[in-house]
């Protein structure tokens, strides 16, 4: 495998920068009484203008989006989540085509405190290179967020440089360094600091461990106001001279977006056996329990009356009899994904079990909360080793649609004419009322393609690697479906 050398160098700077302060873990802000020169003086000053490392750490935790862009077209893509106390970072990659990326898929990466930790679609992944590299990525990622409130850490020196005008604006130069073990060479920063704003609009550095010392990094940055706090959300980079020369090469481009400070995370989170939290996330039952109560308050009479007919004649069909059960094998199957990709059943179950679900249709309110719980619930399912494929008689785009609008991260499939419903003996005819309503209310056929009036019962079956159905549920009231934290202790067990 090829790797940029200048990714591994920015890596090692940030982790022997970390290193160096390691009895500080918490980087807990210490208000200078007396300053070592100027220079640590216009640190502090900066500090006081974008947010000191006390006022990050009462903002709890963060989420953003992470994207990493090499010249040579090389994208990483990850949903970053950090706890400030403890220096805890998690990271789930949907594109990473510069981290271990002979792994393909969903790559997830874990610091919980003690231990780093490395996922591949769901399944833990022991392999010492791979993990020397979450070692890497884990720490380098938290330590550029907090980059400018860690430049008050203990241990580091201040040097004032002097003055320096470029073409938008005039500049302090700080010199930062860390204290030496063994007279070995340590990493530098020379950070600009503009005299209007106090920020540092750029800054040079160099990356000891891999003898980048006589070239320097330079680094321009853009900042962004989140809650309080002056985020450089832009960054790029390229190799420079001691006077910050900006040559023609191509820079490295570094974006934050979507950032969210306090949104709840626990320690639990950042576990390999990711645990849904009780108190923060409602079931999906009490979900679907509220909808029926809101549409039972506000509906008319003669809708109730039509709709609760219908269910009634679901229940008198003896369908959930009929339909496949446990002990049953599960019919394959191969139908194409949003991307015309052809999806066979038999090739998800040679790498575990899978979570096979059909929901009724993007227009139904019910599975709609349903896909999204599931979405939530689909790290489980993968740290338990299945896969989640869902059905609909959707045709394509809407089907599409339905994917886009949840956030799906799991293949939805289009069973058009319900043909692979009727295989597993799940598919029923609404009756004339309900039917008209339905296509007078939303046009259910053209979400179809057809005019047979037909659906499937919303099932949700666990099919083993034999293709063995070990767990079914078959429900003639569409309202109710399985829950998908259930879903996950059944795996546990089984």
């Amino acid at each position: 495998m090829k790797i940029n050398i200048l990714t591994i160098a920015i890596l090692s700077f940030v982790l022997s920068s970390c290193n160096s302060n390691s009895e500080q873990t918490n980087s807990p802000t210490v208000t200078p009484l007396e300053f070592q020169n100027k220079g640590h003086q216009l640190i502090y000053n900066m500090l006081e203008k974008v947010g000191d490392y006390s006022k990050l750490k009462d903002k709890k935790d963060v989420i953003y989006t992470y994207t990493y862009e090499t010249p040579d077209n090389k994208t990483d893509i990850s949903t970053e989540k950090y706890i400030f106390e403890g220096e805890l970072s998690y990271g789930i990659y949907k594109t990473h085509e510069r981290t271990i990326p002979q792994l393909e898929g969903v790559i997830e990466q874990g610091f919980d405190g003690n231990e780093y930790w490395l996922k591949h679609n769901g399944k833990i992944i022991t392999d010492v290179d791979h993990l020397k590299k979450v070692a890497f990525n884990r720490p380098t990622n938290f330590y550029w967020f907090s980059m400018m409130q860690k430049l008050l850490d203990p241990g580091l020196n201040y040097e004032y440089i002097g003055e320096k005008t470029l073409d938008n604006g005039a500049y302090d130069i700080v010199k930062v360094s860390f204290n030496s073990v063994d007279d070995k060479p340590t990493d530098i920063y020379q950070l600009y600091i503009n005299k209007s704003t106090s920020l540092v609009d750029q800054f040079l550095f160099t990356v000891a461990d891999f003898g980048v010392i006589e070239t320097p990094l330079l680094m321009q940055l853009q900042y962004e106001k989140v809650n309080g706090l002056l985020i450089p959300t832009k960054r790029q980079y390229k190799k420079s001279t001691w006077e910050a020369d900006v040559s023609d090469a191509p820079w490295i481009n570094v974006t934050w977006s979507d950032i969210k400070f306090n949104n709840g995370l626990t320690n639990q989170d950042f576990k390999k056996e990711y645990k849904m939290k009780e108190g923060n996330i409602s079931s999906l039952k009490s979900k679907l329990e509220e909808k029926k109560a809101s549409f039972e308050a506000k509906a008319d009479d003669n809708k109730k009356r039509a709709y609760r007919e219908g269910i009634e004649s679901v229940v008198n069909s003896g369908i959930t009899s009929t339909a496949k059960q446990v002990g049953n094998k599960a019919p394959n199957f191969t139908l194409n994904n949003a991307l015309g990709k052809p999806v066979e059943l038999k090739d998800y179950l040679k790498k575990g079990k899978v979570v096979l679900t059909w929901y009724r249709g993007g227009w139904c309110p019910y599975c709609n909360m349903t896909l999204h719980q599931l979405q939530q619930e689909l790290p489980n399912f993968k740290a338990n080793g299945a896969s989640l494929i869902a059905l609909t008689p959707e045709l394509p785009d809407k089907s599409i649609s339905t994917a886009e609008k949840n956030d799906l991260e799991f293949e939805v499939l289009s069973d058009v004419g319900n043909k692979i419903a009727k295989e597993y003996g799940i598919v029923f005819k609404l009756t004339d009322e309900v039917a008209g309503m339905y296509n007078k209310g939303f046009d259910m056929n053209s979400y179809n393609g057809d005019e047979s009036n037909e659906l499937p019962l919303a099932a949700t079956y666990i099919i083993d690697e034999n293709g063995e159905i070990i767990y079914a549920f078959l429900d003639a009231d569409y309202r109710n479906r399985a829950e998908p934290s259930e879903l996950t202790e059944f795996l546990k067990q089984n």
